[in-house]
């Protein structure tokens, strides 16, 4: 027999009870739409999602410095960021040696610049997780973008690195953001609440529903969304 739901007023007491919470805060909330209007006004808007598919990106499967390079090449063209970037790997242990002799907290990716060389370093591990390793491409080529704009940024120099997370899915990356921190088990510098508000935000403000993500995104990921998309 199916069951129908109760039917409550709108301003009634156990309507406000059983209303959904939003994602984050008020101040997140705010902070996420002022960074959006300060990115749109600097830098290209995309108008649909970054998508992990052969439509978007050229290079090839490998785990070759070649193909390292040619996943940048596809970064930049995506995000209409055409400085001149460099990206070599850092030459670390072998990751079935890291369980005992390094810790979790081993670099991904750097962005360095010196004497006018913009240089991004990856851990070539990474390249065997091809969403992980093309999110750290996209976070480190957008610390390039943001490269002396510290003052500018919205929340200020101390929120460099959230800014840049959040600029990656402002660029339309909020999948390879909201995924690859499902896949790996971290926060990194958003919650994951956060990364799924800014990505409903994203979809919001270009017109889009969420069945333009929803099938490249994990069962978490998706109610995730799907609760930030019916709190906005």
């Amino acid at each position: 027999m199916r069951r129908l739901a109760p039917i409550l007023p709108e301003n009634s007491q156990a309507g406000a009870m059983f209303r959904l919470r939003p994602l984050v805060t008020e101040d997140i909330s705010d902070w996420v739409d002022a960074a959006f209007d300060w990115f749109d006004d600097r830098f290209p808007a995309p108008p649909q999602p970054i998508l992990p598919t052969p439509d978007f990106f050229m290079a090839p499967s490998g785990r070759d410095e070649a193909t390292a390079r040619k996943i940048l090449a596809d970064v930049q063209r995506l995000m209409g960021a055409d400085q001149p970037l460099e990206i070599v790997p850092i030459r670390q242990l072998p990751a079935e040696w890291r369980v005992t002799v390094h810790d979790t907290a081993d670099v991904a990716g750097t962005f360095q610049q010196a004497d006018g060389v913009s240089v991004i370093s990856y851990d070539p591990e990474l390249m065997a997780n091809p969403l992980a390793f093309i999110n750290m491409v996209v976070h480190e080529v957008m610390h390039a973008r943001l490269a002396g704009l510290d003052d500018d940024l919205p929340g200020g120099p101390k929120a460099v690195e959230p800014v840049t997370d959040l600029g990656c899915i402002i660029a339309g990356f909020g999948i390879f953001q909201l995924e690859t921190a499902d896949r790996l088990g971290w926060a990194g510098y958003l919650s994951q609440q956060t990364r799924a508000h800014a990505l409903a935000v994203f979809l919001q403000r270009r017109g889009l529903g969420e069945e333009a993500i929803a099938g490249f995104l994990s069962s978490r990921c998706k109610k995730l969304l799907r609760r930030a998309a019916r709190a906005l």
